[in-house]
């Protein structure tokens, strides 16, 4: 046989007609829909007299008569008389191999669907409503037999496919369906035919009858007898072809862009919304230090992954305004985590290019550029502006500090002078110009002092170094170990070893000791000096601490004044107030600042913030 079983259902028979010897062949299925014996054998002439009436047996001599002389085949349903005298309707195909231009063999299916016509006219007699929900319906409806014939079909699948319902009723859909397309539709329909599948939905193309390609989304379902027996498949037919050329120019179009900016030497992205699917180009993954490969699985947490925290909900906000439809246009600058460790800056740009019915956004494209360099030049140029506006404040503050401190010097020179021109006792005058050579040398110091900070103030170029903040600490206590002996002072140190700063030399070992020099000059006169030493490490500066159980600070009293010039708060006869005012213009001009916790007759607690960098 042709034909093997295994490949066949239950209910599907075969038969064979072999040219050469006259010799009709039915396998046990065919036999049994016949209602014939196993030891029966048919001729052609006694199984065309099976066919009821001239009408059914014309059309399968016409048939097999076509089929033999052009090899045209055939899926057709026809009424039989069985051996039983029971009327069936049976559904026959057959086919034809030739050998040297001649017909030598006839073979085919043959199969049992009374119950399938039986209920189809129950449908189309009794079930009015069936009937006109499958006429109107919007889409297109089809009847088709588990072989694929055509049985019924909606003015919908007509104007899809081209052909009127008289033309579709002599073909099958494997006729009408795209050749790649073909064989999936085909495992499906074995699956649902196999009870693996109740139902399947796919997209294909069939051929309209004028040649082009139709695109459908196909839905189909199957419905079989009380035992179980496939008697036809219900189909519904959706025109796609209109969906699909605009999805496929609107691919072309990514293309063309995607090409254009691939020359630009900038990352690429595409984004499906509703799926998270992300598209990257490698020189998107390039810009955060990446391959491809190394960034799958890709979507929006892959992302996620890479944004600075604190930048997240700049770019989610972004994206929601567009979406919202806000904005059109989808424009963010934030910070990437590069391979190598760094924080890189990126600007993202994207539009939403595709919406739902419901207006929800599908996909969207953007791009992706590296702005690293940009964006530091706009630090550097900030943080210069800011140098430069701090200096002018200080400069303002400072020409009053001068203002007031030389005028109170040339105050005393003009009193002391105006005393000594009237004064005529010699023991006076002397004791008179003694007091203006110590004015004169109090205004030489001032304006010593004031020059240095002067200097302070408009050194834009202050030489800075990588600093072991530990190793500057022991250099600066060992200058001033005679101070620490001589008062049995106990120095704690916890500042780790390979913590490190970039500073100015000069004002870091200004800062250390003063601040150190202060703690021993200022102890308590009841007990030993102990000074604590730390450090606590933030993400903006590394805040340097010394702690002291000396006299302390009545803050209330000279918190304001606190860094002055000349302003002194203990009876120290060393005591000139320059040291906290010069190194406090230091830490700020370092970019930094100086805080101080203090109570009196327990201690100071001095905290210098160190820009961390």
């Amino acid at each position: 046989m042709k034909y093997k079983r295994a490949n066949l259902l239950p209910n599907i028979g075969t038969w064979e007609l072999d040219l050469k010897t006259g010799i009709l062949d039915w396998d046990y299925v065919t036999k049994s829909i016949h209602e014939v014996s196993e030891n029966y054998f048919p001729d052609l002439e006694s199984a065309v007299n099976f066919y009821a009436g001239s009408e059914h047996r014309e059309r399968i001599i016409t048939l097999v008569k076509k089929l033999i002389s052009t090899g045209e085949s055939f899926v057709e349903q026809f009424e039989i008389f069985t051996n039983k005298n029971n009327v069936k309707w049976v559904e026959s195909s057959a086919q034809a191999d030739f050998e040297d231009g001649k017909c030598i063999l006839i073979y085919g299916t043959f199969q049992d669907i009374t119950a399938q016509k039986t209920l189809l006219e129950t449908l189309y007699l009794n079930e009015e409503k069936f009937q006109k929900a499958f006429e109107f319906a919007p889409i297109g409806m089809a009847l088709v037999s588990p072989s694929g014939q055509w049985i019924k079909v909606n003015k919908q699948v007509c104007k899809i496919t081209g052909y009127s319902e008289e033309e579709l009723m002599t073909l099958t859909f494997q006729d009408l369906t795209y050749t790649d397309d073909l064989d999936k539709d085909l495992a499906l329909v074995k699956q649902m035919l196999n009870k693996e599948i109740e139902n399947y939905e796919m997209e294909k193309r069939y051929f309209h009858k004028k040649g082009h390609i139709v695109w459908v989304h196909l839905t189909v379902s199957l419905v079989r007898n009380n035992e179980g027996l496939p008697l036809y498949f219900i189909s519904q037919i959706n025109d796609i072809t209109q969906q699909k050329n605009a999805s496929e120019e609107l691919q072309r179009e990514r293309q063309r862009l995607f090409q254009t900016i691939e020359g630009t030497n900038i990352g690429t992205w595409e984004w499906n919304i509703q799926e998270d699917i992300m598209i990257y180009n490698e020189r998107w993954a390039g810009i955060v230090g990446y391959t491809l490969e190394e960034l799958k699985p890709i979507n929006k947490k892959t992302w996620n992954n890479l944004v600075h925290p604190d930048d997240s909900e700049i770019s989610d906000k972004a994206l929601e305004k567009c979406f919202l439809r806000e904005s059109e246009y989808y424009e963010c600058e934030y910070r990437m985590k590069h391979k190598s460790g760094d924080w890189i800056w990126v600007q993202d740009k994207g539009k939403v290019i595709e919406w739902s019915v419901e207006k929800k956004p599908l996909i969207m494209l953007g791009t992706h550029a590296d702005i690293t360099e940009r964006k530091n030049s706009e630090q550097e140029l900030k943080n210069t502006l800011d140098i430069v506006s701090e200096q002018n404040k200080r400069l303002i503050n400072f020409t009053h500090i001068t203002s007031h401190n030389l005028r109170s010097h040339t105050g005393n020179f003009q009193m002391l002078l105006g005393l000594l021109l009237e004064e005529t006792d010699e023991i006076k005058k002397k004791e008179l110009t003694e007091f203006l050579l110590t004015i004169a040398n109090d205004l030489q110091e001032t304006i010593h002092y004031l020059n240095e900070v002067l200097q302070i103030q408009t050194n834009l170029n202050q030489q800075v170094k990588k600093i072991n903040l530990f190793n500057e600490t022991e250099k600066v206590l060992l200058n001033i170990k005679g101070s620490i002996d001589e008062t049995s002072a106990i120095v704690h140190i916890d500042i780790p070893q390979n913590l490190t700063v970039n500073y100015s030399p000069e004002y870091i070992e200004s800062v250390l000791l003063n601040l150190l020099t202060n703690a021993i000059k200022y102890r308590h006169p009841d007990r030993n000096p102990v000074i604590n030493i730390d450090t606590k490490n933030t993400e903006k500066y590394i805040i340097l601490k010394i702690e002291d159980n000396g006299m302390g600070i009545d803050l209330g009293l000279h918190g304001q004044k606190l860094f002055g010039m000349y302003k002194t708060f203990h009876s120290n006869k060393d005591a000139r107030g320059l040291g906290l005012f010069i190194i406090k213009n230091q830490i700020e001009a370092m970019g930094g600042k100086i805080e101080v916790e203090s109570e009196v007759d327990k201690g100071s607690t001095f905290k210098v913030y160190i820009k961390n960098q």
